[in-house]
């Protein structure tokens, strides 16, 4: 498995992407109330990436139609928008990746329709083992370290996790590359992590057992509770991780 080191002018090529994927999220989150679809949010995102001059990486990768994966309640992950509108108490996921001359972002976050953002206690977990997660990907760790922090926390707080779905490396052109970042440990990964490494991080947690399962539609994936997904990019540096998605407040 070959694990890519960015150089520094690729660094500050994922570091642009990173932020403007971050700031996009953080106005499609803002955006999301009772009576809103997941598709007026899906043409929001198309009018934001035009606006900031950045391709989405997501419309037509593998067939995929639409620029975000908006998921909601059951659907865990890759929901294709619909003209459903919220209602209150849904719980909704947006995911979004945007290109710039091949350098790419990829950000995820869960919200509770009608709620603040992230008062969900569900919602809140899946942030915090983000966020630990992330506080493990240093250098010299393994990649296992990460998944193991995450899984821990879930457990302790009697989430599930999905086997199949998780993290993974980014590289130039590349969305997904290795290496795959389960969730659920991997014990035969020794992978050590090293300073240029980049990315994304995403716990995904379930209410109820971790069995999903394929829609009609072939790119929903089903759950059986609802289930929130947080993602962010994250390189890893000689110091603490750098989280290439981060929103600022004012997004």
């Amino acid at each position: 498995m070959l694990v890519y080191i960015k150089s520094k002018e690729e660094i500050e090529g994922f570091k642009e992407a990173g932020r403007i994927a971050g700031k996009i999220l953080g106005k499609l989150l803002k955006s999301i109330d009772g009576g809103i679809t997941t598709k007026f949010l899906d043409d929001m995102a198309r009018d934001e990436c035009d606006k900031h001059n950045v391709e989405p990486t997501f419309l037509n990768y593998q067939g995929f139609p639409a620029a975000i994966c908006a998921s909601v309640n059951k659907t865990l992950v890759h929901g294709i928008p619909t003209d459903i509108p919220f209602e209150l108490h849904d719980v909704v996921s947006i995911d979004i990746g945007v290109t710039i001359d091949g350098f790419i972002g990829d950000t995820a976050d869960t919200v509770e329709v009608g709620s603040s953002h992230h008062n969900d206690t569900m919602i809140t977990c899946c942030n915090n083992s983000l966020y630990m997660g992330i506080e493990k990907a240093r250098a010299g760790n393994k990649l296992s370290d990460v998944s193991k922090e995450i899984y821990k926390y879930a457990k302790r707080n009697k989430y599930s996790l999905p086997e199949e779905y998780g993290g993974h490396g980014i590289d130039r052109n590349i969305l997904h590359s290795d290496p795959f970042v389960p969730n659920i440990p991997d014990y035969e990964s020794e992978i050590r992590l090293r300073p240029g490494m980049v990315f994304a991080i995403e716990p995904m947690f379930i209410f109820g057992s971790n069995k999903v399962k394929v829609a009609d539609n072939g790119w929903d994936i089903v759950a059986d509770g609802n289930s929130a997904h947080c993602e962010h990019t994250i390189l890893v540096t000689d110091d603490y991780p750098l989280i290439l998605t981060a929103r600022s407040k004012n997004d």
